[in-house]
């Protein structure tokens, strides 16, 4: 429609989509961006997973839109290295990282800006997953109380096979019984209950 606008109107509303489309452009991840998360997320079966393919812990901010409902679900897991997470969302709706940092006691972890002079002291992981030389895997409890530890088995083909939890006594090693599986990550240990 001729004469709607103003050419100097115009100009100004041009200007202003430039620089919204610019802001838009400049927010959006890059390809270095992408390339250092550790996480991805992965769908199998119709269940979600996050997949951390780093050595090191990672804290990740999980948003899902479901068709709708105008608030998405929120969620932060602490997604152990090398390691896959189920996510507890299910139904229709798709799920996506919002963010990524190193858990806390990690190196790169934030700090607290509020208290610099003390620090939290990150609690001694205690239990860790190891290879044998004979190439079978074993639980190793390296602290002074007991801990109940949780191991996943996955296919050959990546997919969960069950978990299963142990419960060490200080200082031990426990074997790992494979069950067929092709693999073994290690989830998480806490205090065994008193």
């Amino acid at each position: 429609m001729p004469g709607l606008f103003s050419p100097l109107t115009r100009a100004a509303l041009i200007v202003a989509a430039l620089a919204i489309i610019a802001l838009i452009v400049a927010t959006l991840p890059t390809d270095a961006d992408a390339a250092a998360r550790c996480t991805r997320i992965s769908s199998e079966g119709g269940s979600e997973y996050i997949v951390n393919s780093c050595n090191a812990c990672r804290k990740v901010n999980i948003r899902r839109k479901r068709r709708g409902i105008a608030m998405p679900v929120m969620r932060t897991y602490n997604v152990q290295p090398r390691s896959k997470f189920p996510l507890s969302m299910k139904g229709p709706g798709r799920s996506r990282i919002t963010s990524e940092i190193a858990c806390e006691g990690e190196a790169g972890a934030s700090q607290n800006l509020f208290d610099p002079k003390n620090p939290k002291v990150a609690e001694k992981k205690c239990v860790e997953l190891k290879q044998t030389a004979a190439g079978g895997v074993v639980l190793v409890n390296s602290c002074g109380t007991c801990r109940g530890a949780a191991v996943e088995r996955y296919a050959a083909n990546g997919k969960p096979m069950g978990r299963q939890a142990y419960k060490l006594k200080p200082q031990s090693i426990v074997p790992v019984d494979p069950r067929g599986a092709a693999g073994v990550g290690y989830l998480t240990d806490v205090p065994c209950p008193s």
